[in-house]
């Protein structure tokens, strides 16, 4: 990595604490541009509370956060798609309808045709006039990750993902992943799942009770713990 031009998103000595309790502490984190970069570690560990700082949905206490190297930006940009662990979506809209409205808020230069192509990689389409609240759990959160991409971002951020779906649709959502990533995309997902980690990251990182354990490539964190892990 040759400098900020190559970072997708950089934390320096980030710090955030609710009512005593340090979230997280003093973190200094570097996703590297058109990168698959799994932040894992057990729930509870501060990775929520970092991702929302990289939205702009919460404020560090300290510390710097920059994203496409630019300082760091209100979560309506453009440029980022995110997907947030608790699912949002509008549950009497029709499918195509809610999708195409959402990636026009992105300013995708074309929704309708973005979306219906999304609808038809995911399997969708045929639920594309109905209504959300019609949905499976797991054919909602495929909805939600088409909302998180459609306006195709140069950044997307997925808090965990892969939560609560089942194997078919894990495997659907993990090689969507890897060809927006085939595309040029920079993809950064939380996890507890160190498994799916392994399968699709090339950088990682840890961290636990707020503070960073881990970091750096997938083959060398393996090379430097294999006796250990």
């Amino acid at each position: 990595m040759s400098g900020q031009a190559d970072t997708a998103i950089s934390l320096t000595q980030v710090t955030k604490s609710f009512r005593g309790h340090v979230a997280v502490d003093a973190l200094d984190l570097r996703v590297p541009r058109g990168s698959v970069y799994g932040f894992i570690g057990p729930n509870g560990s501060g990775k929520t509370t970092t991702l929302r700082m990289i939205m702009h949905i919460l404020y560090p206490d300290s510390g710097e956060i920059r994203l496409l190297n630019e300082q760091q930006t209100a979560a309506s940009s453009d440029r980022i798609g995110y997907m947030p662990e608790e699912r949002g979506l509008y549950k009497r809209m029709k499918v195509r309808d809610f999708l195409t409205f959402f990636a026009g808020l992105k300013n995708a230069p074309d929704p309708r045709r973005s979306v219906d192509a999304w609808l038809a990689r995911l399997e969708l389409t045929e639920w594309a006039d109905k209504k959300i609240q019609t949905l499976s759990k797991g054919m909602s959160q495929k909805v939600q990750f088409i909302a998180t991409v459609a306006s195709n971002p140069e950044l997307v951020i997925l808090d965990e993902p892969f939560s609560g779906l089942d194997p078919v649709n894990t495997d659907v959502i993990r090689d969507a992943i890897l060809e927006l990533q085939r595309g040029g995309t920079t993809v950064m997902f939380s996890t507890h799942d160190m498994d799916m980690a392994e399968k699709m990251c090339d950088f990682i990182c840890m961290i636990f009770e707020g503070r960073k354990v881990l970091d750096g490539t997938l083959e060398a964190i393996q090379d430097r713990y294999a006796d250990e892990t």
